[in-house]
């Protein structure tokens, strides 16, 4: 059986910490090391850690210094890499980036790890869903898309795309060239993993989730996203919560994303070559991939 890495970046989860702990910890396959980076937390996480985590022998804990304000994109891959290298030369098969915000089922990892029985699988997890008052939603996304709240990659994929890159919209580009390099990328649409607030808002409320269209145009730039396939998604987003205004924001982050000082696009060319030939294939052909 693979051996089993998760790495969880975790800044200021006091209120949700509990969730994605209780999830871990009553796996049917638990994982051999479960790395939880505190990335320079001001609020009570670093305590509950101590209180959780004290009684797992398994599950470590890594302190980082506070990085300045919350940074989502690259802010969020340094703390995986501070979890990277601690992990140091561990033999592990498949490794994962999880958020600290999460709740699932008992047997989640079990089938996300069956999932690898495939050969040619890469990057795998399950199905993001969002808790919407008394109800919860899927995450509007293809099969072949992993949410960068819950990543599972194999390690002969991870190795080959270089790890996870300090970009905005490193959730995309990782899973672009594993499919460059011949990776399949998969969610399985029947496991469900449930975020208590949608993607992109890490304090909530409506402001909160503009914000965060408003960062997914910035990744879309940042990953040289087809301008065409900007425009296709953003009118898309429009006919979802909050209605018409996130496609605008969305439209608005990535337009205006050659204009923000500091947003560094990605210099792969190859990677931006191949991402904009799937994007312009997905547009004719029904958000399909085209044949690998």
């Amino acid at each position: 059986m693979s051996r089993l890495v998760v790495i969880s970046p975790c800044r200021d989860e006091e209120k949700y910490i509990e969730l994605v702990f209780t999830s871990v910890v009553n796996q049917t396959r638990l994982p051999d090391r479960w790395i939880i980076v505190n990335d320079g937390s001001t609020d009570a996480t670093p305590e509950i850690l101590t209180r959780l985590t004290a009684p797992y022998p398994w599950i470590e804990v890594v302190n980082r210094q506070p990085q300045g304000p919350r940074q989502l994109g690259p802010g969020v891959v340094a703390a995986f890499n501070a979890g990277l290298a601690h992990l140091g030369d561990d033999p592990y098969g498949v490794i994962a980036k999880l958020d600290c915000d999460l709740e699932f089922g008992p047997d989640c990892f079990a089938k996300i790890m069956a999932i690898f029985d495939d050969p040619r699988i890469g990057i795998a997890s399950a199905t993001i869903y969002i808790r919407m008052e008394d109800k919860i939603v899927p995450v509007r996304h293809a099969d072949y898309h992993i949410p960068g709240a819950a990543k599972f990659y194999r390690r002969a994929c991870f190795q080959q795309i270089g790890g996870i890159q300090p970009l905005s919209g490193w959730d995309i580009l990782d899973e672009t060239d594993a499919r460059r390099l011949g990776w399949r990328t998969y969610s399985d649409p029947h496991l469900a993993i449930v975020s208590p607030r949608p993607e992109g808002a890490a304090s909530g409320g409506v402001w909160s989730i503009l914000k965060g269209r408003i960062h997914w145009g910035r990744c879309a730039y940042a990953i040289g996203s087809h301008p065409l396939f900007a425009l296709a998604r953003g009118l898309f987003r429009m006919s979802e919560r909050p209605w018409i205004l996130g496609g605008i924001m969305f439209l608005w982050g990535f337009f205006s994303g050659k204009f923000q000082s500091g947003l560094q696009r990605t210099s792969n060319l190859d990677v931006i070559k191949y991402l904009r030939h799937e994007q312009l294939y997905r547009l004719l052909h029904g958000n399909r991939l085209p044949q690998a």
